[in-house]
């Protein structure tokens, strides 16, 4: 019995270990409608990354970029980060606006958020990184795929307040 009992036991602390690996290993992602509240209690830039489920970019940059130890380090302690589905259905509350679906077609829309937050030179394309500053305003903007050392080049800058706007 002793055996069985020791083994369950191992068994129940390599668990909860994997479990806080996973748990410290994951970059904290807030929901925008969130974000407003935790700004009462700490200010800081919010990192939205806007994205579609048919973007293999996108798909890329959430596996590999925001996967990045360092990438995940720096956006947990100095920032708050969200992710938008460009095409998400359910409405958001943000910066005091309601942002709802918009229907395209069918099977096809856009997120008035997404628009609003992604809008480069009059179009939204995926993925795109918007940085803004605690009171919501955007700071930066940029349409396309960044790597993990890109990325860290940006947050870093950012974290310096040496705020560099899209071409």
């Amino acid at each position: 019995m002793k055996p069985l009992s020791s083994l369950r036991k191992a068994s129940s602390v390599v668990l909860i270990f994997l479990g806080l690996m996973m748990t410290f290993s994951q970059t904290k992602k807030h929901p925008l409608e969130r974000v407003e509240e935790l700004q009462k209690t700490e200010q800081k830039n919010i990192v939205v990354f806007l994205h579609t489920d048919w973007c293999n970019y996108c798909k890329a940059m959430q596996n590999a970029t925001f996967k990045d130890k360092e990438v995940q380090k720096i956006l947990n302690e100095n920032f708050y980060f969200a992710d938008l589905n460009g095409e998400e259905k359910a409405e958001i509350h943000f910066a005091g606006n309601v942002f709802k679906y918009q229907p395209t077609g069918v099977k096809t829309g856009y997120h008035q958020l997404a628009v609003s937050l992604g809008n480069i030179a009059g179009k939204v394309s995926y993925p795109t990184l918007v940085i803004l500053n605690p009171n919501n305003e955007i700071i930066f903007q940029y349409n396309g795929f960044l790597t993990a050392k890109e990325m860290l080049e940006i947050l870093k800058k950012e974290m310096l307040n040496e705020s560099y706007f899209t071409k």
